[in-house]
């Protein structure tokens, strides 16, 4: 296209060379073609680089919009304006305004939106420049992600979470031995870092080994008695039971009858006992009952738990160290004869 217009202007420039009859007669020669063309095609179709080639020239030199014969002034003028349009067009590709935040820092603003319900834009914005991203609160509420819930609230999980660490959970089950004799095991959970804090094994459960187990329970732990309990309706948990425990200044909370998930963690911790441990062995009596149990208790505290993001419940005990260990300085310690393992930094 633009090598059609310069071939024209250059035509142009030549034909001023000429001499004005000639000239003339040109252009006498021309309008009486486009008077017969228009006679056989009222309505010629134009190109794009038509129009543009009629609308430049035209702008450049207004006296020869008299010489357009083959459209109306209006239809030039309306392409007069489709060109100004176009060339505005080019020119305003480039936004206006602040350049757009980078792609790490709307991920972090969308995080901080989605973790903490109750901050609002000044606050999201005053931790970020904590941490180097100094941006407004409008350019985060602008990034504010769109299917979040206006006035929004703690979820139930967060607020469980946050009294977890002031809460245990007790509760019985049954262990069949080779000949078939029934035991029952006492098991306390600390439920803010899934720590069993007891367990115990007995032939003859009652009030008073389980108020004794809770009181051991608290005495182990430098005095630092839990503010509730959690336990089901089992009559064993009875007046003299309740007693003792409100000496520490723990209150009892009930789960609802036949509401087994209301006791969960506790239930989940009995899962686990009876599937990596009992459901494997072979229990002879009860002291071979408690040894087991508590050999794997002391295993399961430094085992990674789904609950803590992969942490161990003695996390402060397993603290990884700085680099990597080498594949020879890792040892294995057996559990339950090879059952399990235990892996540690070689001495």
């Amino acid at each position: 296209m633009i090598r059609e217009i310069a071939a024209n202007l250059l035509r142009a420039l030549v034909g001023t060379l000429r001499s004005r009859a000639a000239l003339l007669a040109e252009n006498a020669l021309l309008r009486q073609q486009i008077i017969v063309l228009r006679r056989a095609a009222p309505h010629p179709r134009f190109k794009a680089r038509d129009r543009l080639a009629i609308s430049a020239v035209t702008k450049v030199f207004p006296s020869l919009v008299a010489a357009v014969a083959v459209v109306r002034p209006e239809t030039l003028l309306r392409w007069h304006r489709s060109l100004w349009k176009l060339l505005w067009r080019r020119r305003s590709r480039r936004p206006v305004g602040r350049p757009p935040a980078d792609a790490d820092t709307r991920a972090l603003i969308r995080r901080m939106w989605k973790e903490n319900p109750r901050w609002g834009e000044d606050v999201i914005a005053g931790e970020l420049a904590k941490l180097g991203h100094h941006v407004s609160p409008r350019t985060v509420a602008k990034y504010r992600p769109a299917n979040l819930p206006r006035g929004r609230g703690q979820k139930w999980s967060t607020f469980i979470r946050n009294r977890l660490a002031q809460t245990w959970a007790a509760d019985w089950f049954t262990i069949v031995t080779l000949r078939f004799q029934v035991f029952y095991a006492f098991v306390i959970l600390d439920l803010g870092r899934r720590e069993v804090v007891r367990l115990g094994v007995t032939p003859s459960p009652s009030a008073q080994y389980a108020a004794q187990s809770f009181v051991e329970a608290v005495c182990d732990r430098d005095d630092q008695a839990p503010r509730f309990l959690i336990h089901d309706r089992d009559s064993i948990y009875g007046v003299d039971f309740r007693r003792r425990v409100k000496g520490f200044g723990t209150r009892c909370l009930v789960t609802p009858p036949r509401a087994p998930q209301a006791n969960a963690f506790c239930e989940r911790v009995i899962g686990t006992l009876r599937r990596d441990c009992l459901d494997n062995l072979i229990i002879l009596d009860d002291r071979h009952a408690e040894r087991i149990l508590r050999e794997y208790v002391r295993y399961y505290h430094g085992r990674p738990h789904r609950g803590l993001r992969m942490q161990a419940p003695a996390g402060s005990r397993w603290l990884p160290p700085a680099r990597p260990v080498a594949a020879k300085a890792v040892c294995s310690r057996p559990v339950l004869g090879g059952l399990h393992h235990e892996y540690s930094i070689a001495a």
